[in-house]
C-alpha cells in the first residue's frame, strides 16, 4: 500500500462538499447497473490535497475495484511524452519551431496527397513539418482509418500499406523503426492546415526525444519523470507479480468480461501487450495506478514542479495547455487543442470538462485526467471498458461532480 495518508484531507478543509461529492455513489452504481462499467476509481484532489480517492465495483467478477488497481492508460500516455519533450525545450536543446528533419532527416521535402482534377496527385510541402506542428496534430499527419476524402484517404491508406497500424498493441518494431516506416509517406494536408488526432504524431514525438537524449523513451521516463515524480507504478511494461492488479477489461453495454480474442495482442485483458516488449508507444501504451497519475497531474497543476522537485517550467505547461489550433479543430469533444491536451474555451453539446479554461485529456479503455486551474483542482477517473465511447456520459459526471463540488 502506497504511503499517501498525509494528503488526504477532509473535503471542507480545501473548500469542497462532502455531501456533494458522496453522489458518486449513485453515479457509480447506475452506471453498474447500466453495466456501462464494471467498476471504477475516483480521485478528487485541492490545493494539493486529495479530498476523494475511492474505489466502486469490481475488477473482476469476484475481486472488489481497489485504489491500488494498475490501469492501461492508453492516450493519456501522450501527456507524459510531451512533458518529456517539453523538459529538452526547457533545457535549450529543442526549439518549438525546429523543423522535425533537424532530427530526422526523412521528414525534409515531404510531399503532399492532393486531388486534383479528380485524381488524387503528390505535390511538394509548402514548408517543412515543425515540433509545433507534431505536437498540436497539424503536421498532416492522419491515423490509418478511411473517411472519404480521396487525398486524405490516400496518405491512409500508404500508412497501412507501409506496415503502420494505430492500434499498435505489441508491434516487433522499435520506435526508430517505426518512424523510418512513417517519415517518407505522403501527408494529408499541407503542414498547419488540418488538425486531425493522431498516433503517430505523438509517436514522432517519442522518437525525436530518444534522439536528443540519447536514451531509450522508457529510459528517459524512469530518469526524468516517472523517479522524480515517485511514480513507482507507471512503465510501458509492468513486471508479472504485478499483472494481478490490473482489473479485466469488460465490454460497455453488454457487462461481459472480454477475452484475448477481443483485446487482441494481449496477453490477457488485463495487460495490453504481448512478448515483444521494444514498443515505447508513448501514443498509448504506459500503465500505471491513480496515485501515480494524480502525481503527474498535480505537477503539472503546480506549474511544473512537485514536492519541491522542478520536472518543467511553468512557461512549458502554459504552452502544453493554450489552444493551438483555432477553427481547425472539428468537433472530436467539442474543443480547442493544445499540446496533446484537450482545452475547454466553451460547453458545448459534445462533452464537458470540469469548466472553462479546464484542461486534460482520455484514454481509450474509459480513462480521464483534466486540470482545473482556475480552482487549483484536478480530477482523475478510471476504468477498463471497451468500447470507451459508452462511458464518456460517466467521465463527463464524474468531472462534473467535482466542479460541482466547490464551495468557494
Amino acid at each position: 500500500m502506497r504511503e499517501y495518508k498525509e494528503l488526504i484531507s477532509n473535503p471542507e478543509e480545501i473548500g469542497l462538499s462532502s455531501s456533494v461529492l458522496n453522489n458518486y455513489e449513485e453515479v457509480m452504481k447506475k452506471a453498474f447497473d447500466d453495466k456501462t462499467l464494471k467498476g471504477a476509481v475516483v480521485l478528487v484532489a485541492r490545493h494539493g490535497k486529495i479530498a476523494h480517492f475511492k474505489a466502486y465495483g469490481n475488477a473482476d467478477e469476484d475481486k472488489a475495484m481497489d485504489t491500488e488497481c494498475m490501469f492501461r492508460l492508453a492516450s493519456m500516455s501522450k501527456m507524459v511524452g510531451t512533458v518529456a519533450l517539453m523538459q529538452l525545450v526547457d533545457q535549450g536543446k529543442i526549439m518549438i519551431s525546429d523543423p522535425v528533419s533537424r532530427y530526422i532527416p526523412a521528414f525534409a521535402s515531404k510531399k503532399v496527397a492532393k486531388v486534383v482534377d479528380d485524381k488524387v496527385q503528390l505535390v511538394d510541402a509548402v514548408r517543412e513539418i515543425t515540433v509545433h506542428d507534431i505536437l498540436a496534430m497539424t503536421s498532416g499527419i492522419v491515423s490509418t482509418w478511411s473517411s472519404g476524402d480521396p487525398g486524405r484517404d490516400y496518405s491512409a491508406a500508404c500508412m497501412r500499406d507501409a506496415g503502420i497500424n494505430d492500434a499498435m498493441h505489441d508491434l516487433d518494431l522499435t520506435l526508430e523503426e517505426y518512424i523510418n516506416l512513417l517519415a517518407p509517406l505522403p501527408l494529408a494536408a499541407q503542414p498547419g492546415e488540418i488538425w486531425e488526432y493522431s498516433n503517430s504524431s505523438m509517436l514522432t514525438v517519442a522518437r525525436i526525444v530518444e534522439i536528443v537524449s540519447g536514451l531509450p523513451l522508457d529510459e528517459y521516463l524512469q530518469k526524468n519523470i516517472f523517479e522524480p515524480l515517485g511514480m513507482e507504478d507507471t512503465a510501458f511494461f509492468p513486471s508479472k507479480e504485478k499483472w494481478d492488479r490490473f482489473p479485466y477489461v469488460y465490454a460497455a453495454g453488454t457487462g461481459e468480461k472480454l477475452t484475448e480474442l477481443d483485446v487482441p495482442g494481449t496477453d490477457d485483458t488485463r495487460v495490453p501487450f504481448g512478448t515483444n516488449k521494444k514498443f515505447f508507444n508513448c501514443a498509448g501504451g504506459l500503465m500505471g495506478t491513480t496515485y501515480d497519475y494524480f502525481r503527474f497531474a498535480q505537477m503539472l497543476l503546480n506549474g511544473g514542479e512537485l514536492d519541491g522537485v522542478r520536472i518543467i517550467s511553468r512557461h512549458a505547461v502554459e504552452l502544453i495547455s493554450m489552444n493551438h489550433v483555432g477553427s481547425k479543430r472539428d468537433q472530436f469533444y467539442g474543443h480547442a487543442w493544445g499540446y496533446m491536451a484537450n482545452v475547454q474555451e466553451e460547453y458545448n453539446t459534445t462533452f464537458n470538462y470540469m469548466g472553462n479554461g479546464s484542461w486534460g485529456w482520455h484514454g481509450y479503455w474509459g480513462t480521464v485526467f483534466n486540470i482545473y486551474p482556475q480552482k487549483d483542482m484536478l480530477t482523475i477517473f478510471m476504468s477498463q471498458c471497451s468500447p470507451e465511447p459508452p462511458s464518456w456520459k460517466i467521465q463527463e459526471q464524474a468531472l462534473s461532480v467535482a466542479s460541482s463540488a466547490v464551495l468557494d
